[in-house]
C-alpha cells in the first residue's frame, strides 16, 4: 500500500512524498497523514497512538451496507425488533455525540481514545454512516442508487435553492 503525505514531517516523509506503507510496522497517527493514493485509503487520525497498519481497499456503499448490516446482526443489535423512530433517533445520537465532542473544545478532525477505543467528531461521524448503513441493510434500501439519484438531482438545482439563510 502507499500513501501520500500531507505535510511533511521532520526527519521523516516531506509533503507531497508517496510512502510505501508495507514497510512501516506502524503508522505513528498525528505524525503521519495520508490522502486517497491509488486503491488504498489512509486514515487521518490527531492522536499519538501507533496501531497496526490495515490494508484497505475501497468498497462499493452496497458492499459497505452489507458488511456494517452483516455485522449489527451478529453483534446481536438485531434481535429485538426496532420501529423506524427509533433507528432514526440512533442515527441522530451519533450526530447529537459530535456535537457533544465539538462542545467540548475537540477539533473536528481530532481523534482521541478512551482505552483502545477512537472517539472524538470523526469516529461519530463514521458511527453516523455505519448506523445508516445498518439501516439500509435491515430495510433493504439500495442507498448508492439513492445517493447517485439525489447528488443528480442536487446538480440541476440554483445556487442556494429555497432562499434559505443556513
Amino acid at each position: 500500500m502507499q500513501i501520500k503525505m500531507l505535510r511533511s514531517i521532520e526527519g521523516g516523509p516531506q509533503k507531497g512524498e508517496i510512502v510505501r506503507v508495507r514497510e512501516l510496522n506502524y503508522l505513528i497517527f498525528g505524525k503521519y497523514q495520508v490522502v486517497e493514493d491509488g486503491p488504498y485509503i489512509g486514515i487521518v487520525i490527531s492522536s499519538i497512538s501507533a496501531v497496526p497498519v490495515i490494508s484497505y481497499e475501497p468498497k462499493i456503499i452496497s458492499e459497505l451496507v452489507k458488511s456494517a448490516h452483516d455485522n449489527a446482526i451478529e453483534k446481536g443489535w438485531h434481535l429485538e425488533p426496532r420501529s423506524f423512530g427509533d433507528v432514526i433517533a440512533l442515527m441522530h445520537s451519533e450526530l447529537s455525540e459530535a456535537l457533544e465532542d465539538y462542545r467540548h473544545g475537540f477539533g473536528v478532525n481530532e481523534t482521541y481514545f478512551e482505552g483502545d477505543k477512537p472517539c472524538g467528531i470523526p469516529t461519530e461521524l463514521a458511527d453516523t454512516v455505519i448506523r445508516i448503513f445498518d439501516a439500509c441493510g435491515y430495510y433493504g434500501i439500495d442507498l448508492q442508487a439513492a445517493i447517485e439519484q439525489k447528488m443528480a438531482y442536487n446538480a440541476t438545482r440554483p445556487e442556494r435553492h429555497g432562499g434559505k439563510v443556513l
